[in-house]
Parts: C-alpha cells; sequence; structure tokens
C-alpha cells in the first residue's frame, strides 16, 4: 500500500476532525458526523482522484480499515489511468 496514500487519509482526517488518529481511531467516535464525513469525501476525491460513498464511511469507520479502502481504489484509478 502506497505510504503517500495512507498520510494523505490520515492528514485529511486530522484535519477535518481537529484531532490527532491512530489505526484504530473511529471517525464518529472522534466527533465526526455525517456533514464531516462528506467534507472528508469531497477532500479525499479532490487529493486522491478516488471516489468513496457515504456508505462506505460509516461500514468502515476504523482508520485502518478505510486507508485500506481508499488505498486499493488509489490503486485501481492509476492502473485505470
Amino acid at each position: 500500500m502506497s505510504t503517500t496514500v495512507r498520510e494523505t487519509v490520515a492528514r485529511i482526517w486530522s484535519e477535518v476532525l481537529g484531532t490527532g488518529i491512530d489505526e484504530e481511531s473511529d471517525f464518529f467516535l472522534l466527533g465526526g458526523h455525517s456533514l464531516l464525513a462528506t467534507q472528508m469525501v469531497a477532500r479525499l476525491e479532490a487529493a486522491l482522484g478516488v471516489r468513496i460513498t457515504m456508505r462506505e464511511v460509516l461500514e468502515q469507520p476504523e482508520f485502518g480499515e478505510f486507508a485500506d479502502l481508499v488505498a486499493e481504489r488509489a490503486d485501481a484509478t492509476v492502473k485505470n489511468a
């Protein structure tokens, strides 16, 4: 997995949530809500060119799993380009 992708996801989460995160951080337990999730998804798309649905945010709220999903999408985007 690309370290750069993971670092980008971590930076965006930290900026949106206003706190530090680790692998087991839960977006919603750290104060995330639907408006912040929408902002986070938009920032990820702008920064990495990946599309993540709100459903996926809800299904994978822990940072580690979510970052893995984003990295998979980023890899697929590069391969399909």
